[in-house]
């Protein structure tokens, strides 16, 4: 090239330069297509894209997978069909929660249950499913997780349990499901905290005689 002429070499470099940048900005364009047709719901599309080079699996602009974003809204249809697209269940977003816990927070029991069928933990450390579920009270989640073999007294790195959760919301019913089901009652936070500490504390008085009258009963 450095024989060529000074045009001539200003061409050929212009167009190595286009050659190198079309792919990528090609894949960036139909990146952001997907985006726009998961946002739409427009799964026809989303399918046809996919094929030419979407990758299900990149984070948007707020941070969440398709799938993630699936199950904050609680749409199976999509959380079915990125599946089948190939979508990793366990990729974490900034906050390190993954689709299966957002989908356990927001008590969507089906799609947990298929997050799950097709591979996704329910079993690592630190804030896990069963205790996103506990936090909103959900009870058929809870249960679905515990069938499950969800480790009913694993904690959060600040010891939090799933008891304490479905205490702090004040779900009487989550509170006795998990009891029930094994929960140890005398778990202690990093401050010390148990429970039934935490239902005295946030007045949550029938769900405290519930614990009182549990352990009283053992």
């Amino acid at each position: 090239m450095d024989n060529l002429p000074a045009n001539s070499r200003f061409l050929a470099v212009l167009i190595a330069a286009i050659v190198f940048f079309l792919p990528i900005n090609s894949i960036a364009g139909v990146q952001d297509d997907f985006f726009w047709a998961v946002d739409k719901d427009n799964l026809s599309q989303a399918s046809e894209l996919i094929k030419k080079g979407a990758n299900p699996d990149v984070l948007n602009a707020e941070g969440y997978t398709p799938l993630m974003v699936a199950a904050k809204t609680g749409n199976l249809k999509l959380a079915q069909f990125l599946i089948d697209a190939g979508a990793k269940l366990n990729i974490r977003n900034r906050l390190g929660e993954t689709a299966i816990m957002l989908a356990s927070y927001q008590g969507q029991t089906e799609m947990v249950k298929q997050f799950y069928i097709k591979g996704a933990e329910i079993n690592h450390s630190g804030w896990n499913p069963l205790l996103y579920a506990a936090s909103g009270g959900h009870v058929d989640t809870i249960r679905l997780l515990l069938n499950a073999e969800a480790n009913i007294n694993a904690t959060s790195d600040n010891g939090t349990t799933a008891l304490m959760m479905a205490v702090r919301g004040n779900h009487l019913d989550a509170t006795a499901l998990l009891l029930n089901r094994g929960a140890d009652p005398a778990i202690k936070n990093e401050h010390g905290d148990n429970a039934l500490v935490w239902a005295e504390k946030h007045n949550h008085q029938e769900v405290a005689d519930f614990i009182r009258n549990f352990i009283k009963l053992k």
